[in-house]
């Protein structure tokens, strides 16, 4: 279930990526491997992103996941988003360091996700 619910946040955000004039491509085995679920270019400028479907008031993300998607970055010269959709609010889209470390993982409060977030518009250029 988990996994469905993940995939279709995905394809969902992959097609609002194309809607704004982005080619965009999902990752094999996200969530398993090195590279973010999805990555975006437009005008020659890349964007990737890794997507959360969460209904609860935290968002957290595994250490050892964070840190390959820092590690991602870096090597790709490019930036990395939390994109979280959360029923009934949409979606939020949090650079990667706005995460607070945790001992175990990272995370991030919705209310400070409201405070602090960007729009897919503003990402893109």
């Amino acid at each position: 279930m988990a996994y469905r619910k993940g995939a279709a946040a995905e394809r969902e955000l992959m097609r609002l990526l194309w809607a704004r004039g982005a080619a965009v491509i999902r990752s094999a085995g996200s969530g398993n491997s090195y590279s973010p679920d999805v990555v975006a270019i437009i005008n020659g400028r890349a964007v990737a992103f890794e997507c959360k479907a969460w209904s609860k008031s935290e968002l957290f993300v595994r250490r050892e996941q964070y840190e390959k998607m820092a590690e991602w970055s870096k090597r790709a010269n490019t930036p990395v988003f939390i994109a979280w959709k959360y029923p009934r609010a949409g979606w939020f889209f949090i650079p990667l360091d706005y995460l607070e470390h945790k001992e175990k993982h990272y995370g991030i409060r919705l209310e400070d996700v409201r405070r602090l977030t960007t729009t897919l518009d503003v990402i893109l250029g």
